[in-house]
């Protein structure tokens, strides 16, 4: 048996490009081969015991050859593993993808391409320039700017009479070469030119001129790779078209916590930012075994809480019509949504658990489910409580340098930021210290005063508050 190997083209940087079966496979990938420009927020989509292997290549870099990386694939793909191949932009866009297919093919391995935007298309997009356009280009021509080999010279005199959008990937080294030759055979000197660098990420930068002085501004504009030319009329658009470098978030990155819902990081993302995901946490579920012989009054403090006292119950074969004297209390929209789902509407349901603590009567009996984070929260209450740990989530992995790059971190509630400081060495907690970080509500605060850590609060736990705090911050 043999694995079966998928080529993805991972699109633009911006994650949320990726094709819903792209993502599908990764999900699903026992092996990931991907390249240098990827976004790393795409790997953390991959299953936990999914191997990565990096084989980046730089400009005149490669240190894993291009044979090397196909017997990679192919050595995988005969342990009958699931790989994907991981690139950038589309496979077959200047992506040595038809190079992989075809030994692929050779070697009898199963493949699959599925496309991705190339950022000849997307690039400029996110650039506010059209490609094509009805009454200024009904034509485009996409090269590869890497012209060290004599034997693939670009036909100078055909592309500079060809009109329509020129487009050049990976040129940026033989940026003063390409429009000498365009202007050498009769491209107007006059005409529109931009240079798009890191196209759809934080860092993209835009520089617009002409052919015959893109070259100086991009040198002026200390332009580098990964960076688009586009030669064309289509460049006069930019003022009219150009929407992401105006949002008001653009080119602030923001290091979130890992969710699963990902609501606050979707609505910083259309804003303009780009979201660092920490690493997701890990779970760990233990036996919980719970009385059912007696009603109870029982508090859930989390989802995975809901989770196992139903895994309880089905060990303990019971019933949920056996429990109608009991007393649901949920803490957390979601968890009350999740309880729902169950079958059993709360009795009660609390924001948190501060709230529910205050109106606990001294006197009430109740059950405590959910994990040490939480549960240590009940240590100073006086009513008698019994509390059972359910589970224990912790960051267990290294937790990778990306989130040192950030702008700033924010943290939506105490839990998330518990798991995180926990996880830091000495040092990385001290990159924290120098970090600009924003949280909401006191109890968060109160996380990071415990490590000596300044930080900016929200005046209210709402979104616009959040968004208001980044531009503030950011204006420092």
């Amino acid at each position: 048996m043999t694995g079966c190997i998928a080529l993805i083209g991972a699109g633009l940087g911006d994650p949320e490009l990726l094709t819903v079966k792209g993502l599908r496979k990764i999900k699903h990938a026992d092996v990931i081969v991907y390249d240098r420009l990827i976004n790393p927020a795409i790997l953390n989509s991959c299953k936990a015991t999914c191997e990565k292997i990096y084989v980046g290549k730089k400009p005149d870099y490669h240190p894993v050859p291009q044979e090397k990386i196909e017997e990679i694939m192919i050595e995988k793909a005969k342990q009958d593993l699931d790989v994907v191949r991981l690139k950038s932009g589309d496979p077959y866009v200047f992506g040595r993808g038809g190079e992989e297919g075809a030994a692929l093919k050779q070697a009898g391995i199963p493949f699959e391409v599925i496309p991705g935007i190339t950022s000849s298309i997307g690039g400029l997009a996110y650039a506010g320039i059209p490609i094509t356009h009805r009454d200024l280009a009904a034509d485009f021509h996409v090269y590869t700017g890497h012209l060290n080999n004599s034997e693939r010279e670009i036909d100078w005199e055909a592309a500079a009479k060809v009109g329509g959008t020129l487009v050049f990937l990976m040129g940026m080294s033989d940026l003063k070469k390409i429009t000498e030759q365009l202007m050498i055979h009769g491209k107007d000197k006059n005409t529109p030119a931009a240079i798009i660098q890191w196209a759809s990420r934080k860092q993209q930068k835009t520089v617009v001129g002409t052919l015959e002085t893109i070259f100086e501004k991009a040198c002026v504009a200390k332009l580098q790779p990964p960076s688009l030319i586009v030669i064309g009329e289509v460049v006069t658009r930019r003022r009219e078209l150009n929407f992401f470098e105006e949002r008001p978030l653009y080119s602030v990155s923001i290091a979130v916590p890992y969710t699963k819902r990902k609501r606050m990081a979707t609505r910083l993302t259309d804003l303009g930012a780009e979201i660092i995901e920490l690493p997701p946490s890990s779970i760990e579920f233990f036996d919980t075994t719970i009385d059912f012989s007696k009603p109870q009054q029982v508090v859930f403090t989390d989802p995975l809480s809901v989770e196992m006292f139903i895994r309880a119950m089905k060990t303990q074969e019971i019933d949920w019509r056996k429990l109608a004297d009991w007393y649901f209390i949920s803490v957390g929209h979601h968890t009350g949504s999740v309880l729902e789902k169950a079958g059993i509407r709360p009795d009660m349901n609390y924001p948190d658990l501060t709230e529910y603590l205050q109106r606990l009567e001294e006197n009430t009996d109740s059950l405590f489910l959910g994990d040490s984070l939480t549960l240590a929260e009940l240590k100073n209450n006086e009513s008698p409580i019994e509390k059972l740990l359910t589970h224990e989530e912790k960051i267990t992995v290294d937790i990778p340098d990306l989130w040192q790059k950030a702008d700033l971190m924010y943290f939506p509630n105490p839990k998330a930021a518990s798991l995180f400081l926990t996880a830091l060495s000495e040092e990385e907690l001290a990159t924290v210290a120098q970090k600009k970080v924003i949280v909401m509500g006191q109890k968060t605060k109160a996380v990071f005063d415990d490590y000596q850590l300044a930080v900016v609060q929200t005046a209210e736990p709402t979104f616009d508050q959040v968004v208001e705090k980044i531009k503030e911050e950011m204006k420092r």
